[in-house]
């Protein structure tokens, strides 16, 4: 009689402690990936004057007035903040830094943050070292706000989306630390992409949309490399080239975007005028 008791009493605990741990891994589980957290944003680009030695237009202060209205959490400006160049076509350092200053003297009208991705011409005698000198951001890097992840990379091509081993191993490891998170990626390029054949036409492309993939990566957001937003696999490659040198003052243009996104569904508006 005592034998049975034990026995009962034993499978009692087996069973006890197959259901704790079914509870432990269902919990484990969920919390893979948090709930996403609403969120609005900016995204603007292409401030830079048509020359080093030009001013910028004053009309970027209107533009800048124009996305407090909007409420953003963060402000990102996607590349070519200012007109780079090298000191073989003539431009000297003191060149580079004026720009720089004067656009945060007009950068201060905005009332959310300003975050930064480094452009093709926001570089001097291809070094990012003013760029981070003025806007205090690494030509890399990401912040979190609530459950979702953003990061900027850099691309080392003036004309197309490169990322160095070094930056590639960062980004591996940025991922990895933040994989319970939803993420959005910002830089000047997008990926480039073939509509028709539906491919990358650049392997290193294709790396990074399958290393990104194992996450849960939302969107890509570049100045360029796409015309219209695509949808591969689960990622949202979105273009947000914008005009901000009022060249043409007769011409309305995209100054910038305002980005929603509801837990589920991302909504990008651009503003004309």
């Amino acid at each position: 009689m005592v034998m049975k008791i034990m026995k009962h009493v034993a499978s009692v605990i087996v069973f006890m402690i197959a259901i704790v741990s079914i509870i432990l891994h269902c919990t484990c589980s969920s919390r893979q990936t948090t709930t996403a957290q609403p969120i609005r944003f900016v995204v603007i680009n292409n401030t830079s004057p048509d020359s080093p030695y030009e001013v910028f237009n004053p009309q970027l202060e209107n533009t800048l007035l124009s996305i407090n209205k909007e409420n953003p959490v963060f402000t990102m400006h996607c590349g070519n903040i200012i007109h780079g160049g090298s000191s073989i076509m003539g431009i000297n350092k003191l060149d580079i830094e004026k720009q720089f200053q004067q656009f945060y003297r007009y950068a201060k009208k905005l009332n959310s943050i300003l975050f930064t991705a480094c452009g093709p011409l926001d570089i001097y005698n291809d070094s990012t070292a003013i760029y981070t000198k003025f806007t205090q951001k690494d030509a890399w890097y990401s912040f979190n706000y609530g459950s979702n992840h953003f990061i900027v990379v850099y691309s080392n091509s003036k004309t197309s989306l490169s990322l160095s081993d070094k930056q590639l191993a960062w980004l591996q490891e940025d991922l990895k630390k933040n994989s319970h998170a939803h993420i959005f990626i910002f830089s000047y390029f997008l990926p480039s992409f073939h509509r028709t054949k539906q491919q990358f036409l650049n392997d290193s492309h294709q790396k990074l949309h399958e290393l990104l993939s194992q996450y849960t990566t939302k969107a890509f957001f570049g100045a360029t490399g796409f015309t219209q937003p695509v949808t591969i696999g689960t990622i949202q490659y979105i273009p947000v080239p914008c005009d901000n040198n009022y060249a043409n003052k007769y011409k309305k243009a995209i100054r910038y975007y305002v980005v929603d996104f509801d837990g589920q569904i991302i909504t990008v508006v651009p503003r004309y005028f």
